[in-house]
């Protein structure tokens, strides 16, 4: 390995490394607000595209059927966007993934340790994967999918927004970090010296 190459995936922390720091989304006020503010944006967005660009909001559905078909929805879209991250790590790891599901909160986590590269696609592959899907899926479904599967749109890019946060703090990190994530916080290691 070159110094200019970036350190492979590992399950266990290479000699040399040391703590260099954590990120917890949670407890970390700025990285909280940023995630809030990012999603309130992407939210925005999402309703000021409908409004403008008159997006059909009634069907043969009762708004009741609606909301049970979106809420139905919305809860299969956390568990997939969670197995996703999951699915991912596992890959580039080998090591076992775990998760955890607190409502309204998922979070996966490993024990394993990823370079910068592998740690952004970990962190971005839900939002970019479902969010091909559901918009593949708002063109082919019947019309009275369509405001359930749009506002599944906006909560896979919305949602995503903690994703969002760490793929910016790890950007910033040396090319030689390794990054933990338990699903509760991620650690940062560096090499000593």
């Amino acid at each position: 390995m070159t110094n200019r190459s970036m350190p492979p995936n590992t399950p266990n922390l290479p000699a040399g490394y040391q703590t260099h720091g954590t990120l917890d989304l949670k407890e970390d006020k700025k990285a909280n607000l940023a995630i809030q503010l990012i999603f309130a944006l992407i939210v925005l967005v999402m309703v000021g595209l409908a409004v403008w660009l008159r997006f059909p909001t009634r069907g043969a559905w009762s708004t009741g059927m609606v909301i049970l078909v979106t809420v139905l929805m919305a809860l299969a879209y956390i568990v997939v966007h969670e197995l996703t991250h999951g699915v991912v790590m596992q890959a580039f790891s080998g090591v076992r993934t775990v998760y955890s599901f607190r409502f309204p909160f998922a979070a996966t986590g490993s024990t394993a340790y990823f370079n910068k590269a592998s740690f952004v696609i970990i962190a971005l592959v839900p939002a970019v994967l479902w969010g091909i899907v559901l918009i593949a899926l708002l063109l082919l479904l019947p019309p009275d999918f369509f405001l359930s599967v749009y506002i599944l749109i906006g909560l896979n890019f919305a949602g995503a927004a903690g994703d969002y946060v760490q793929v910016y703090v790890t950007a910033k990190l040396p090319r030689m970090a390794l990054i933990q994530d338990d699903g509760k916080q991620s650690r940062v290691f560096l090499p000593r010296g």
